[in-house]
């Protein structure tokens, strides 16, 4: 029994941690933004910033890691495209962003504003390069 529960313990460890290393892949390269079927945006990300482009727009934020699978993306310019292109006009807080699940090339993922829950963001993210 006590080998048994030895077992399912490690095994649980090495799925946690094989899951969580997925998210590396996912931490430079040039990506499309994709929600219900139609892709919204490309974007490039280093270490440091993500670059999104939508239509002629680019927003620059800065990525900071969390965790392996959690980032805070930090508005450094383009800020008005990024509200325009969502019907808005208002200032943006600093958006907290979770890897929810990862497969092959692609990722789901959950983004929030710091300071308001009312506002979740959900989309797929592919790897093209």
């Amino acid at each position: 029994m006590k080998n048994l529960v030895v077992a399912v313990i490690l095994l649980l460890f090495n799925t946690f941690v094989f899951a969580q290393s997925d998210c590396d892949l996912f931490r430079t390269g040039k990506f499309q933004c994709i929600e219900n079927g139609v892709i919204k945006t490309t974007f490039e990300r280093d270490e440091s910033f993500q670059i999104e482009r939508i239509g002629e727009k680019i927003i620059k934020l800065k990525i900071e890691w969390l965790d392996d699978c959690t980032y805070l993306l930090i508005f450094v310019e383009g800020n008005d495209a990024w509200w325009e292109a969502r019907g808005r006009n208002r200032p943006t807080h600093d958006l907290i962003v979770k890897i929810i699940n990862v497969d092959g090339n692609s990722y789901s993922q959950e983004a929030k504003f710091v300071n308001e829950d009312e506002f979740k963001y959900k989309s797929i993210i592919r790897k093209i390069e």
